[in-house]
């Protein structure tokens, strides 16, 4: 058994601003001047009784709140004090905060019983989940406002819920990961019940309730679901933080002790690798697993990071939500093997293995915020004998710089406040995310999503918010979210050089930037664009004083995926648009994987002033569109031949007026500013690049143009044809179409007038930027099948298959019967002759057993592959049989017939062989 040991700094930071927090409370409240009504703001003499007591070493409430945490947190709402009543405001929307709330598993016919007994279904769970939240919300609410409503609420699905049958419980599917949060979320909620105060006779909680709560409800779904120490990483706290919930609330102190060492170090799980503790999931490595070499220094790396940042995320959230727990209990532990200790040098649970939680907390948003992030590859998951059977080779891209599921801010109070730490010096990746951290009620994918209803939990940080923090008011509240469509760049950016700043103009803030030749850099932060669709246009306010391009990129030094032009608006604020494709490495950033890019902006000392992205631009905005497109148009002419160009546009709006004007003109060229038609008779050999720019009152539209000028005719043919080449083997379709331009244009290169011979010449260059190799290949000679493809079952992850992106993958609900099926259409047939395949990032047994067929009629299939994949994460071969090497196939199937998973998840593809045409 271990003792209680001294509470945290909250009971004394709670005696230090008492005389402050009483003054707030004794002025009169006006109702008519509130923003909240009567009955959501509490008042002094609705104050419910904390009944603080300790029972077998546990302190009661304890299970994350206690009596001092809850007083405190009523006490500053009442007094309206930021941050508190921001975040309690923000809870309020939610609709779990209603006064007629119904129970999920009520039955309709009899209101009081549970409408089933049985919990054995993910289905089922969904009840649990949302219950769970509804009773933790009410239960506050109680305690808040003291309307017994609440309290009523909150007892009658607790009631109903200590109604489960124990033997009709079953585990399902990933039952461990989505039972821990609801059963924590509802034992707190019976927590503050039992050792509240009521009026009511009804609603006092009592020794029955705690017998059929205890053993209808906590012991079976912690024996079913949680009680386990061998799950994958996160999914290891998930079941153990409602499990510790329910350990408290019985006064279990074996099991209590055991869930503090599986939290700290869990030395007895059986793959070490998985292993979800501090020590091993924030990691201490001293070795690089694939080169087998020491470090020079070893360093602390989040593992799970190499996963995605999700789970990342979710790792720490988790480890805030257990720390809570050991806070709320003094438990003190050694600060090594992680154990309850009453040792001298035992410390509290952020101060194990030398605050470990915090140093991975900072490592995360170092890599979050977009900043270079050293990743070391390690291992995640070893045999009984310690021996690598997995290595997370990279840190994962998935998720990076989304903020939503991140909700462990209260670390930053408990070091600020509890323990005086700069952590501006301490930890300042994570000082600078908690400053920019999202509020607490904000849009995603263009919905509104509240941190209190997250499945996820932590969204409640803020009832751990200690006394202290009145000192800064709002000063560290975040700026609300006001519209789905508008995206503000200035609330939430890293500047990675010193040339970005946030400037504020009257009722407006944004991003000052300095262009250089080099490029300034920031990175927006917590994107979220909606779902992809075909088009998806993004409108970026921007105001420039010179001219600069924008480059956005996926990473910091990676290839721009747009490039947009930023010409001199001459100090007014205009609308540039682009067009995020379908395709997953267009659209980069913007999907529901990718919550961050790079905008580096290059030109010789400009300002470029950036606001917000319009993320329903292609609705809401009216914008010029050319009406030759928005792509490079490339010209050919000759000295003397005048030549003629519509650069004219379109507006959504019918009473939108354009004007146009052209940046960096070739001398002697006339753009009409009213009708952009364009007009020049070069009298030199050259080329000429410039941009026209199309301009309504709000946004505008830029389209580069590059003319080349040679000496006559017969060279202007030869240049227009340029990239052509005879050897090559084309697609037929397209080879004619060239032949028959060219064969034109020649004809009549002597006889034809400017204008038609003008015109010819931009057939034939059509034509050669149309011209479609047979056989094209990627770097490494493999075909590049995804320009080949007629259909397939990839969907939209089409792309992510030749992005040499392990964690790049399709998804596995595209194969939902382990097979996928390419078309080279009815004029295409592949002869192949290997096929190379890459499962997803740590889960290789989701391309196990994988074998490819060929068809001609998608009925009747050929086994072309002898062997089958195993389980590695490495790419792998698959050589066809000898027989079918020169056989030539409209159909594949890649099918798993020998599974070791339900699901089908490929990465990467190569098809090796050549391609025909009938």
């Amino acid at each position: 058994m271990y003792k209680l040991y001294q509470m945290s700094m909250w009971r004394r930071m709670t005696a230090l601003f008492s005389a402050l927090i009483f003054a707030a409370i004794c002025i009169p409240w006006s109702p008519a001047s509130a923003s909240l009504s009567t009955m959501e703001l509490p008042k002094a003499t609705d104050a419910v009784e904390i009944m603080e007591t300790t029972n077998n070493g546990f302190l009661h409430p304890g299970i994350g709140v206690t009596k001092d945490i809850l007083e405190n947190m009523r006490a500053q709402i009442m007094a309206k004090q930021e941050p508190w009543y921001s975040y309690y405001k923000a809870m309020l929307v939610s609709s779990t905060t209603s006064k007629s709330i119904t129970s999920s598993n009520q039955n309709p016919m009899e209101p009081t019983k549970p409408a089933s007994d049985a919990f054995n279904s993910q289905s089922f769970n969904s009840r649990f989940i949302s219950d769970g939240l509804k009773a933790y919300t009410q239960a506050l609410l109680y305690y808040i406002s003291g309307d017994e409503i609440y309290r009523a609420n909150a007892m009658r699905i607790i009631r109903i819920w200590s109604q489960m049958d124990p033997a009709k419980y079953t585990y399902f599917t990933d039952a461990h990961i989505h039972t821990g949060i609801p059963l924590n979320r509802m034992v707190t909620a019976a927590e503050i019940l039992r050792y509240s105060s009521c009026k009511t006779e009804s609603l006092r909680w009592t020794d029955q309730d705690t017998a059929n709560f205890s053993n209808n409800l906590i012991i079976p779904v912690t024996e079913t679901f949680l009680h386990d120490n061998n799950h994958f990483m996160n999914q290891h706290t998930y079941p153990l933080l409602g499990a510790m919930a329910g350990y408290i609330f019985t006064d279990n102190t074996d099991r209590y002790e055991e869930a503090v060492e599986w939290f700290t170090v869990n030395k007895t799980a059986t793959d070490q690798g998985i292993n979800g503790s501090i020590k091993q999931l924030f990691r201490l490595v001293d070795t690089n697993s694939v080169a087998g070499e020491k470090l020079d220094k070893p360093v602390i790396q989040h593992v799970e990071m190499g996963r995605d940042q999700a789970h990342g995320a979710g790792d720490i959230t988790n480890a805030a939500i257990i720390s809570r727990m050991l806070l709320a209990q003094g438990t003190k532990i050694d600060p090594v093997k992680g154990t309850v200790s009453n040792a001298p040098n035992a410390v509290d649970i952020f101060g194990f293995l030398d605050h470990r939680i915090l140093t991975a907390a900072n490592y995360f948003w170092q890599y979050m915020l977009g900043y270079d992030t050293p990743w070391t590859p390690v291992v995640y998951t070893m045999d009984a004998n310690g021996n690598p059977m997995g290595i997370y080779r990279t840190i994962s891209d998935f998720y990076r710089g989304r903020m939503n599921t991140a909700q462990f801010w209260d670390i930053y109070y408990y070091y600020t406040y509890s323990k005086g730490v700069n952590l501006s010096e301490k930890a300042p990746y994570f000082y600078e995310a908690f400053r920019k951290r999202i509020p607490p009620n904000y849009y995603y994918k263009g919905t509104l999503s509240k941190a209190w209803e997250s499945p996820d939990g932590g969204g409640d940080f803020w009832l751990y918010i200690p006394p202290a923090a009145v000192l800064e008011g709002s000063n560290n509240v975040p700026k609300e979210m006001t519209s789905d469509a508008v995206v503000e760049i200035e609330d939430r950016y890293t500047a990675l050089d010193s040339r970005s700043t946030t400037k504020q103009e009257g009722t407006i803030s944004y991003v000052e930037i300095t262009a250089t030749d080099e490029g300034s850099t920031i990175v927006p932060l917590n994107l979220s664009f909606g779902q992809r669709t075909s088009t998806k246009l993004i409108g970026l306010k921007i105001r420039t004083q010179g001219i600069a391009t924008l480059e956005l990129s996926k990473e910091k030094n990676s290839v721009p995926f747009h490039t947009i032009s930023l010409p001199d608006t001459k100090g007014q604020w205009r609308y540039v648009t682009f067009d995020m494709s379908i395709d997953r490495v267009s659209y980069a950033q913007m999907d529901e994987n990718y919550s961050l890019m790079y905008m580096k902006v290059k030109g010789n000392g400009a300002q470029v002033d950036l606001d917000h992205f319009h993320v329903l631009a292609g609705s809401q905005l009216s914008v010029p569109a050319f009406a030759s497109g928005s792509s490079t148009l490339n010209l050919f002419t000759y000295t003397g031949g005048t030549i003629n160009a519509d650069f004219s546009a379109t507006d959504l709006s019918a009473s939108g007026i354009i004007t146009y004007e052209m940046a960096d003109g070739p001398k002697g060229a006339i753009l009409d500013a009213h009708t952009g038609a364009f007009t020049w008779t070069p009298t030199q050999i050259g080329t000429s690049s410039f941009t026209i720019v199309a301009s309504d009152e709000t946004s505008l539209a830029t389209k580069h143009v590059k003319i080349e000028v040679t000496a006559d005719r017969p060279s202007a043919v030869t240049a227009a044809t340029t990239g052509y080449n005879s050897a090559e083997n084309y697609v037929s379709a397209s080879l004619a179409t060239y032949t028959n331009a060219y064969t034109d244009v020649i004809n009549h290169i002597a006889t034809d007038t400017d204008a038609a011979f003008y015109a010819k010449l931009q057939t034939v260059r059509e034509a050669v930027e149309g011209l479609e190799l047979l056989n094209i290949t990627l770097p490494d000679g493999s075909l590049n099948f995804v320009k080949m493809l007629s259909t397939s079952s990839f969907g939209n992850y089409l792309s992510s298959l030749t992005d040499h992106n392990d964690n790049s993958y399709v998804a596995y609900g595209l194969a939902s019967n382990q097979y996928h099926t390419l078309d080279f259409g009815s004029k295409f047939k592949i002869n192949a002759h290997v096929f190379e395949v890459q499962g997803r990032r740590s889960f290789p047994e989701r391309i196990s057993g994988l074998a490819v067929f060929g068809s001609n009629d998608e009925k009747n299939w050929t086994r072309l592959t002898g062997q089958l994949t195993v389980r590695t994460e490495e790419k792998q071969r698959l050589y066809v049989r000898d027989e079918y090497k020169n056989t030539p196939f409209r159909f594949f199937k890649l099918a798993i017939i020998e599974p070791q998973s339900t699901m089908f998840e490929i990465s990467e593809l190569r098809i090796y062989g050549q391609r025909h045409e009938f």
